[in-house]
């Protein structure tokens, strides 16, 4: 994420839209995928002074985001967490469906480094 930082954002931005993005391949694999290791994965990654996008387009089964539960956080379990974790660290995140699979968007926008100080 070095390209994110070297834009002028904090570093901390930079480290929440990575673990975002590995979190968004990794449910690609488990569930668009269903852990299939031949599925493709495409990232693109579009920044300006205001905000990173990065598309993460795929093959496999589209996300349906209203069958979605969030994890209850009083009962912990070994999976789960993964929507609410990558919607926790980044601005949006939204779910498309394409003509081969589908696309998760991610958008993170710019902190202000005196708000975070």
């Amino acid at each position: 994420m070095r390209l994110v930082v070297e834009a002028g954002f904090t570093s901390r931005d930079a480290y929440d839209l990575g673990v975002a993005v590995s979190e968004a391949c990794a449910n690609v694999h488990r569930h668009a995928y269903r852990g299939r290791r031949d599925g493709r994965v495409e990232l693109r990654v579009a920044i300006d002074h205001e905000r990173v996008v990065v598309a993460v387009a795929h093959d496999g089964a589209p996300f349906d985001p209203s069958a979605y539960a969030p994890p209850d956080l009083g009962r912990p379990a070994e999976s789960g967490y993964g929507h609410y974790l990558i919607a926790s660290l980044v601005d949006e995140v939204s779910f498309e469906d394409t003509e081969s699979g589908g696309r998760v968007v991610l958008v993170k926008r710019k902190t202000n480094a005196e708000v975070r100080a």
